[in-house]
């Protein structure tokens, strides 16, 4: 029996607790911040007193929380407008050249930064034929340097001025882990791949602190706006973790966040580094509130199909196999530097979530969190795959499963980024990817994500892509899911990646009230709907932090 009143109770709605049962009901109550019961419209009123606020959902449905386990929040603001000029919209070079123009003749600063330009959109470059070149950019750019990031934010398209800034010329070299793209005369085309990105962009005046915080709390606005209560931060540096700690401070944080730690300053991991911030720190994976915690660190271990860097079996884009990304002399090397990193991350405690998009550095972080345990065991660690984008093969599938590796997908980039997808991949290889449906039948933990900023944090976008099978093609059958699985995989599946589940992820009593609730009965929309749900309250610990007649 419940004796204390609730403070707030939902009735006359849907509401999808999403717990064991997947039980459905038409109430809920909430005391503090905490779900007091879910229950039938009389059940709830009955825990109605004096000082309770009831609302009608009038048909709605009330959803857990929504959790994106791979989100970059300290990105996500700066990368939105007025801070970059978003490329995403952008089908020929033609297009792309008349937006930069505009972008230097209307905006201020010495740089002129871009974002989500892709190769698989832009016409002239899709077949791969024709690569893009600083050439391109030079005329448009009003003698400002320019930096493009790509779509997939492994790559940096330059022009000549930046290049001037930074130094790079023919007789630059590659840094390790790294590609400066060449032209046939040995001259950079302005093409930076992976950690040559950072040769450039460490030229770019970083963002200030003040504006840092801006940007934070208007990605928390944008994110409580979807119904997005929790989300997996990867790749934070000690000064981000920093402007999260003052977000928590000041009471701003509205968004429970779990942090990857991440030391490097390019997107190569280094033993040296993780070493050194593991030694000093002092962190490990739990430490924090409910609001603000360590979730563990982020590795990389290759880079994206879209730009020829995911290290696979058989060739691809062009007969590239990629190759790992971590340091070392040559693939031997890389391979005992990967195996190193997750072990000194493991002996620490902390959970390694590992970048990896190819076949065959899926099965090299596989080797290594097996290595780790065999030498140190740990039978509670939450390591994950993140991406993993070209798994395919039963036997890896299988030994993610047998040794509890989850695994991240992302069905809204799967959506978001299909032209680049068949423009590297092919078709037939680009619908054989984000198997969220195969490996959640092979029994491996499967949470899913966005990696925004890459792509919009929308989960309804990648809700609809699980249930109705597109982008699959022929495998559609095989891939699609029950919609209350896919729920599950963006509330329930995150929580459990976090070790969390206890705490959130589903409607139930004594569990952090966080919800949001939409506009629709979701049993009365289609499934290639599912992308135009509505959010129009967001509650997160029982604090209404959106709510869409206000905002």
């Amino acid at each position: 029996m419940h004796h204390q009143p609730a403070d707030l109770v939902l009735v006359n709605g849907w509401v999808l607790t999403l717990d064991r049962h997947a039980t459905e009901t038409t109430a809920l109550a909430v005391a503090g911040d905490r779900i007091l019961a879910a229950g039938t419209d009389d059940d709830i009123r009955a825990l109605t007193g004096r000082a309770t606020t009831v609302i009608d959902l009038a048909g709605r449905t009330v959803l857990p929380g929504i959790n994106d386990a791979h989100l970059h929040l300290s990105f996500l603001g700066l990368a939105m407008p007025p801070h970059v000029v978003d490329l995403s919209p952008q089908r020929s070079l033609e297009d792309l050249q008349r937006t930069l123009a505009t972008a230097a003749a209307t905006t201020r600063g010495e740089w002129l930064i871009g974002t989500s330009w892709s190769e698989g959109e832009i016409a002239e470059f899709a077949d791969r034929t024709r690569p893009p070149h600083r050439h391109d950019l030079d005329p448009h750019s009003g003698d400002r340097p320019v930096a493009l990031h790509h779509i997939s934010k492994h790559g940096v398209w330059a022009n000549t001025a930046a290049l001037r800034i930074a130094g790079i010329t023919s007789a630059t070299p590659d840094p390790e882990g790294g590609i400066i793209v060449r032209d046939a005369a040995g001259e950079p085309t302005g093409l930076l791949l992976e950690t040559a990105s950072e040769l450039l962009t460490q030229h770019i005046p970083p963002a200030g602190a003040d504006q840092r915080q801006q940007a934070l709390r208007a990605a928390l606005r944008l994110l409580n706006s979807l119904g997005i209560t929790s989300l997996t931060d990867p790749m934070v540096s000690p000064d981000a973790l920093r402007d999260l700690i003052l977000l928590r401070r000041s009471g701003a944080l509205t968004v429970r966040t779990s942090v990857l730690m991440y030391w490097d300053s390019a997107m190569s991991t280094s033993l040296e580094k993780v070493r050194t911030g593991l030694r000093t720190s002092g962190l490990a994976s739990g430490l924090g509130d409910e609001w603000l915690r360590i979730g563990g660190v982020k590795v990389f271990s290759d880079g994206v199909p879209s730009q020829g860097t995911a290290w696979t079996y058989q060739p691809y884009h062009h007969d590239c196999t990629g190759s790992l990304t971590t340091p070392g002399a040559d693939g031997t090397a890389r391979y005992d530097e990967l195996l190193d990193i997750i072990e000194a991350v493991h002996r620490n405690r902390m959970h390694a979530q590992v970048h990896a998009t190819g076949d065959r550095a899926v099965d090299a972080v596989i080797d290594g969190v097996l290595r780790a345990q065999s030498r140190d065991p740990w039978p509670d660690a939450r390591h994950a795959i993140l991406h993993g984008t070209l798994i395919k093969d039963p036997l890896t599938m299988g030994r993610l499963a047998d040794h509890g590796i989850g695994v991240v997908t992302s069905s809204v980039m799967k959506a978001g980024l299909a032209a680049g997808m068949r423009s590297a991949l092919g078709d037939e290889g680009a619908h054989a990817t984000f198997l969220a449906g195969s490996l959640l039948a092979a029994g491996v933990q499967v949470a899913d994500s966005s990696d925004a900023p890459v792509v919009p944090p929308d989960w309804r976008r990648g809700l609809q892509t699980l249930v109705t099978g597109d982008g699959y093609g022929a495998r559609a059958a095989t891939e699609r899911l029950t919609r209350t699985q896919a729920l599950r995989l963006w509330t329930n599946a995150g929580a459990c990646l976090e070790d969390a589940e206890h705490a959130k992820g589903s409607l139930e009593p004594g569990k952090l009230a966080d919800f949001v609730v939409l506009a629709e009965d979701l049993h009365s929309v289609a499934d290639h709907e599912l992308s135009g749900l509505t959010p129009q309250l967001t509650y997160v610990g029982g604090a209404c932090v959106f709510d869409a007649t206000n905002d």
